[in-house]
């Protein structure tokens, strides 16, 4: 892992964020790149100049911001951090998916609320909604949540709509990079159907060069409740999710599952696109 990304706000969630996303960093020997979108307001031929709502003005008070967080890191986690940061004007949104692209990033990190916790654990964030809007895996932070290493991931997967290799190639990828444990937890509402116990084979073949136990659980009522009752069970430091490809109008009438983890869980979950 060579470049980890975090989109802040400037939240206090959003700063717990981003000191997770420095040690995080410092284990991995990655460089962290701090990223923030502004808009500048009003939106008028005048806004160039220098009174206090112009691009100029709302750009160095963003850098000057960044600055800050990124001294803090420093100073609480060590000099030895390669950390960088970059203000741009845009929708956080499309900032932060071209920033990505441009810092060929192998990790995003937000928190799952900004400035607003209780409607995001409700309606969802900005944060939530990126997980189907972003090529590159994305880490959620929940509030509150410490850095305290990685050592113990739950892998969920739904056995009604099983990975492919790839997609479970790039976890292994994380697994290795993390140098945790590794229990992947098959949930099922057809535990007598054949069908399950040949999707859970699959898995298993999938993931022979591995090291990971393997669970299959049956459903009970959501695959929220039965994924975040397991990882409490198992002390997960992190959940893992592989976010299944939907159309746009089932997305505008459904919650995916990890969308819906996301918003409610207290334990961080990687989303692997």
């Amino acid at each position: 892992m060579k470049t980890i990304l975090l989109a802040t706000d400037f939240s206090e969630n959003a700063t717990l964020a981003a000191h997770f996303a420095a040690q995080l960093a410092n284990d991995q020997k990655a460089t962290l790149v701090l990223v923030h979108a502004y808009q500048a307001w009003p939106d008028n031929p005048a806004k160039t100049g220098d009174f206090p709502l112009s691009v100029n003005a709302t750009r160095d008070i963003s850098e000057t911001e960044l600055q800050k967080l990124a001294h803090e890191l420093t100073k609480k986690h060590g000099a030895y951090i390669p950390i960088r940061f970059v203000a741009l004007e845009g929708s956080a949104r499309e900032v932060i998916q071209r920033e990505t692209v441009i810092e060929e990033a192998d990790l995003l990190i937000m928190s799952t609320v900004g400035t607003a916790p209780q409607s995001a654990q409700v309606l969802g964030s900005l944060a939530t909604d990126m997980i189907t809007q972003i090529a590159v895996p994305l880490l959620l932070i929940p509030p509150g949540r410490t850095y305290e290493g990685i050592k113990n991931v739950v892998l969920g997967i739904d056995l009604a709509s099983p990975p492919n290799a790839f997609a479970l190639s790039t976890v292994l990828d994380f697994t290795k990079a993390f140098g945790c444990a590794l229990d992947v937890l098959c949930i099922s509402n057809k535990l007598d159907d054949p069908n399950t116990q040949d999707q859970a084979e699959h898995i298993r073949h999938l993931l022979d060069q591995q090291h990971y136990s393997l669970t299959i659980e049956a459903q009970e009522g959501d695959i929220y409740n039965t994924l975040l009752t397991y990882a409490h069970t198992s002390k997960a430091d992190l959940i893992m999710m592989l976010p299944q490809t939907r159309n746009w109008l089932d997305s505008l009438f459904t919650e995916g599952e990890t969308k819906h983890l996301a918003r409610l869980t207290d334990i961080p979950v990687l989303a692997v696109v």
